[in-house]
């Protein structure tokens, strides 16, 4: 082996080991976030980028392997070191999009396991107590929905944004008796959440939905294409694309016999049939009688809270799925401006 080759060879070594490292340190330590969205507004403004603490809530070692981001790779077992500190009520948390672990959510805790909750025109009482509203929250809309307006939330909620019936947030411990299920929607759901495979009629469901991985589909490409060319343009191919995409996806989860817990269409009419039905690692509700979670869940909303994509429609978050919290946020890279403001 010629000299050349062999410190070749030894450099082509060393920059693998600082790879691993840093990739390591990115996925269990420190990592670097920025913010596509003003869900937090005005605590966290769009294009802010934020450094995550990711050890304070227990590091979680690595859980995938694959291209860095990429969705090209495969998972691995994995575990969490104890942690410094429980998430608590009024914590900014980052955590794993449950309908798609890729994304990466920054919301502000409002539901820990086993807490009840109820909001009134606005307000939030947890545990029979008025939580106190962000110092930086904000309704952009400039008042709160009365209780006779009438939104599309996750199933398990009743009301509206702003209004929403008692709920208990679901804990470890928690007993599902399966004959008195009335919203098959969020039983299923928390099923698979809690790592079991979840079976219908052939069927396996699934948490990762198509139309939000669609959502972050070429979402970097298009920003950038904006600049350099009509704006106009770029949302027509950036819709088309993102239709191809799911339509694509939508006929692979077709072919892999993939379904959602949200699109099916059961009630409590077909509650017999259900039970009959829906197996849990291959055993019928029926057969099961009950079932005791094994995870905790939390209840996570936004401070601009009428412009925040967050568990008022789509649920709640699983311990696994806790990632750590922002400490500050540097620069913003929207506003070509440094922030350096330490997040609350």
């Amino acid at each position: 082996m010629s000299f050349k080759l062999k410190k070749f060879l030894e450099e082509l070594r060393v920059l693998i080991i600082l790879i691993i490292i840093a990739f390591t340190i990115k996925t269990t330590l420190v990592e670097i976030y920025v913010v596509p969205t003003g869900s937090m507004e005005n605590e966290i403004l769009t294009g802010d980028m934020l450094i995550g603490n990711k050890f304070i809530y227990g590091m979680r070692t690595p859980i995938w392997i694959g291209i860095p981001y990429t969705r090209i790779g495969f998972d691995i077992p994995w575990w969490r070191l104890p942690k410094f500190k429980e998430v608590e009520n009024g914590d900014v948390t980052i955590f794993e999009f449950p309908r798609d672990p890729f994304q990466k959510y920054v919301k502000r805790c409002i539901g820990i396991p086993g807490d009840s909750i109820y909001v009134d025109e606005g307000d939030i009482f947890i545990n029979g107590e008025l939580m106190p509203f962000p110092e930086e929250g904000k309704y952009i809309k400039g008042f709160q929905y009365g209780p006779d307006k009438v939104e599309k939330l996750y199933s398990y909620f009743t009301g509206n944004r702003d209004n929403m019936s008692g709920f208990q947030v679901p804990y470890k411990g928690m007993d599902i008796n399966f004959f008195k299920v009335t919203d098959w929607q969020i039983i299923i759901s928390l099923l698979v959440q809690d790592g079991n495979e979840v079976t219908l009629g052939g069927k396996t469901f699934t948490m990762i939905d198509p139309y939000e991985v669609a959502r972050t589909h070429g979402f970097l490409k298009y920003k950038l294409l904006r600049l350099i060319s009509s704006s106009r343009k770029a949302a027509m191919r950036e819709q088309k694309d993102r239709t191809d995409f799911i339509n694509n996806l939508n006929r692979e989860y077709k072919e892999k016999n993939l379904v959602n817990p949200w699109y099916l269409n059961y009630g409590a009419e077909n509650a017999d049939y259900l039970r009959e039905h829906v197996k849990v690692n291959g055993a019928s509700l029926a057969e099961l009688k009950s079932y005791t979670l094994k995870r905790d869940y939390y209840f996570f909303m936004g401070d601009n809270r009428d412009s925040s994509y967050d568990s008022r429609f789509w649920g709640f978050v699983p311990d696994t799925q806790i990632l750590g919290t922002p400490l500050f946020a540097m620069v913003n890279l929207f506003k070509f401006k440094l922030r350096m403001k330490v997040i609350s």
